[in-house]
């Protein structure tokens, strides 16, 4: 039993040898499943087609053993009243007599039940295999409580590997540097995202349209993990797909939205804004569906909302409308763009961090560049959160005339 880590092989070993040891026609070992408090066979010796037998604490032999912690041995089991013909029905086995005893880890922890079946000569199990069983149990016990503990630490470390294959796999998934432009070094572009847990419902974009138009996107879907970071690699694909399509800010949302509301059981959503810049005349077209609205930030350091279209956040109502809204930037005005990650940022006395906050560091940074007010931003959340662990989602983008 000490030589085997793998759970299946052990419940092997143990059945095959406590069959042979205990002189028995059969042993059967339950597993206690601890969440439905009830017994079930992992393998069942003898069985064609293994099935998986399950019956609640209480119920039949073993049942009985499990609630009382108490060995039985039972002489003939169609005269136990304990005992549970379904098993032998369902398995087609005659049982005669039984041989049952718990296992019990050295911290009183029930692991299991381990039955003897049948025992082969004259007369049922005796004092002698109830000592022998009880050895057994002890050592079995402590045998599957270290194979359990085994099969959840790999069981965890599989996970962490894959989550971390889905972060570098979602990172890589975002742009990286500004796309070419006839005109590019007039724009001064960077945007941030950190999730909260390995993977996250945040998502940012930006790509040409043609040599003129610049499209960009931040949004935030509802919920975090893993089935937030799924919905949010479909909405960024289906956005790209529609604004490279000729489609304005208003109308990717309105595309987006229908599509995201087919099969949404989930009843999952993402709040949005998305504009497109023309690099040459300055013009922003944008639309928004329930996102933060973005800060316009002017030369001077002048900050405040821009207005706002109506919107709901997409996948809620297929037949939402969005509308569209145009402004003309300024030279060295920038637009900075933001999940409520950064606002709703807390410290050690629960107080947010807010968009007064943001606003205050926006002001104090609007002289550097785009990165170095994201950084700054982001440097200023972490000294207020004083160590407290990340509860959102958190990305920025900052899109600056030069």
């Amino acid at each position: 039993m000490s030589s085997h880590l793998s759970l299946d092989a052990l419940l092997q070993v143990i059945i095959e040898n406590t069959t042979r040891v205990m002189n028995a026609d059969r042993t059967t070992l339950f597993l206690f499943d601890e969440k439905e408090n009830s017994l079930w066979t992992k393998i069942a010796q003898g069985l064609e087609n293994s099935k998986i037998l399950r019956f609640a604490i209480g119920q039949g032999i073993a049942g009985h053993v499990a609630a009382t912690r108490q060995y039985a041995n039972v002489p003939d089991a169609y005269a136990e009243p304990n005992f549970n013909p379904a098993v032998d029905q369902q398995t087609g086995y005659h049982t005669k007599s039984v041989l049952c005893m718990p296992l019990i880890t050295s911290e009183e922890k029930l692991v299991g039940v381990i039955q003897a079946l049948n025992k082969i000569g004259e007369g049922p199990f005796d004092q002698d295999d109830e000592s022998l069983l009880e050895v057994l149990s002890i050592h079995a016990a402590l045998a599957l409580e270290r194979s359990q503990l085994l099969e959840v630490a790999i069981q965890k470390q599989r996970m962490d590997q894959a989550l971390r294959l889905a972060h570098d796999i979602q990172m890589n998934f975002l742009p990286r540097n500004l796309p070419s432009f006839s005109n590019a070094g007039a724009i001064d572009l960077h945007a941030t995202l950190i999730p909260a847990q390995e993977v996250g419902g945040d998502l940012y974009d930006y790509f040409h349209i043609d040599d003129e138009q610049l499209f960009f996107v931040i949004g935030d879907v509802a919920g975090k993990g893993v089935p937030a970071a799924l919905f949010m690699a479909v909405t960024k694909t289906l956005i790209k797909a529609f604004a490279r399509s000729g489609l304005q800010p208003h109308e990717v949302l309105t595309a987006v939205n229908k599509e995201l509301c087919l099969n949404n059981d989930s009843c999952t959503f993402v709040t949005l804004f998305c504009g497109i810049l023309n690099t040459t005349t300055t013009e922003l077209r944008y639309a928004n569906a329930g996102h933060n609205p973005p800060f316009l930030v002017s030369k001077t350091g002048e900050v405040q909302f821009i207005q706002m279209p109506d919107g709901m956040a997409v996948g809620i109502l297929e037949n939402a409308k969005f509308q569209p809204a145009t402004i003309t930037l300024r030279p060295h005005d920038s637009l900075l763009l933001y999940t409520d990650g950064i606002t709703e940022a807390i410290n050690s006395n629960t107080i947010l961090f807010s968009e007064e906050r943001l606003e205050q560091a926006i002001r104090a940074l609007h002289k550097g560049s785009s990165q170095e007010i994201i950084e700054g931003i982001l440097e200023r959340v972490r000294n207020f959160c004083e160590g407290q662990p990340q509860a959102d989602d958190i990305t920025v983008m900052n899109v600056m005339l030069k």
